[in-house]
C-alpha cells in the first residue's frame, strides 16, 4: 500500500457536511500550540472508544470466571458501544481525515499547508480549489468524509474493497462470533467442553477475515465516479483511531489470532 513519503508535507483539502447532517461547528485553526480548541480531546476521546472493542474481545477470548458475568458484560459493551461511538463521528467527521487520523483545519474552501507538524494539524492557506469529501454510504445515510488531498486515494480503495468483498468478510466475521457467543452461552450453564475448540476456530477465522480486510485493498483501485461508496460495517469504527491505524492493527493482531487458532489445531 502506497501511500506519500510524508503525511505532514501533503496539502489537505477541505470537507463539507457530516453524517446525516452538519457535524457541528469547526474550531478555529489558530491556537496556543497550534492545535484548534479540543482538538486533543476528539482524538482522546476515539481512543477511548476505540478500547470498547478489544475490551469486548478479551471478556469473549479470555472469558474469565464467572463465564455468565463476561458473556453478559461483553455483549452489553458490544450492543451499546453504537450509542456512543454514532454521535462521536458526527462530531469527528467534519473535523478529521478518515485515512491518517490527523484533526484539520475548518472547511474554508481552500487548500492547506502545514502549521505545525509536531502537532498533527493543517492551517489554512489559500491556493487551488480543494479536493471533495469522500463519499460514504452507510444505513441509506450520506457520509462526507474529509480527508488529506493525499490520503483520499488509498481510503477510497480500502472502502470500495470493504464494498467488493463485503458479504465474505461479513460471513467471515459474523459466523465465528455466533458461534463463540453459543459456545459462551453453553460454558455459563456448565457445559465447557465445545468451548476450547469454538475459540480457536474463532480466533482463526476473524484473524483471516481481518487480514483480508486489510490487505484487500491492495487488489484494487480507487473509484473512478464520485457515487458514495456503501460501507458493510458499522461506519463510526473506521472514524475512532482513523482507517490507516486500524489496518495495522488488523494485520499485526490478525497475523497473531491466525497462529494461535492453527496452534490450538495443531496441537
Amino acid at each position: 500500500m502506497k501511500t506519500t513519503s510524508s503525511d505532514a508535507k501533503a496539502p489537505l483539502g477541505a470537507g463539507s457536511a457530516g453524517y446525516n447532517g452538519p457535524a457541528g461547528t469547526a474550531a478555529p485553526a489558530g491556537s496556543a500550540g497550534g492545535r484548534p480548541p479540543g482538538a486533543w480531546r476528539l482524538q482522546g476521546l476515539g481512543v477511548l472508544l476505540f478500547l470498547f472493542i478489544p475490551l469486548v474481545l478479551f471478556l469473549f477470548v479470555r472469558h474469565p470466571e464467572p463465564i455468565a458475568a463476561s458473556l453478559g458484560l461483553g455483549i452489553g459493551l458490544m450492543l451499546g458501544h453504537r450509542f456512543l461511538a454514532r454521535p462521536y463521528m458526527a462530531r469527528a467527521v467534519a473535523r478529521k481525515c478518515v485515512w491518517c487520523n490527523r484533526v484539520l483545519a475548518p472547511a474554508s474552501g481552500a487548500v492547506t499547508e502545514p502549521l505545525a507538524t509536531d502537532a498533527g494539524i493543517e492551517t489554512p492557506a489559500p491556493g487551488a480549489a480543494p479536493p471533495l469529501p469522500l463519499a460514504l454510504a452507510a444505513g441509506g445515510k450520506p457520509i462526507a468524509a474529509r480527508c488529506c488531498a493525499a490520503h483520499r486515494a488509498p481510503a477510497a480503495r480500502f472502502f470500495r474493497w470493504l464494498h467488493l468483498a463485503g458479504l465474505p468478510l461479513r460471513l467471515g466475521i459474523f459466523a465465528p462470533l455466533l458461534l463463540l457467543l453459543a459456545a459462551l452461552a453453553a460454558a455459563a450453564a456448565g457445559h465447557t467442553q465445545a468451548l476450547p475448540a469454538a475459540t480457536a476456530l474463532f480466533q482463526l477465522l476473524i484473524g483471516l477475515a481481518v487480514s483480508a480486510a486489510a490487505w484487500g485493498l491492495l487488489l484494487v483501485e480507487a473509484p473512478a465516479g464520485s457515487a458514495p461508496i456503501p460501507v458493510p460495517f458499522p461506519a463510526h469504527n473506521f472514524f475512532l483511531l482513523g482507517v490507516r491505524s486500524l489496518l495495522w492493527i488488523f494485520r499485526l493482531v490478525g497475523a497473531w489470532w491466525i497462529y494461535r487458532g492453527l496452534s490450538f489445531w495443531w496441537r
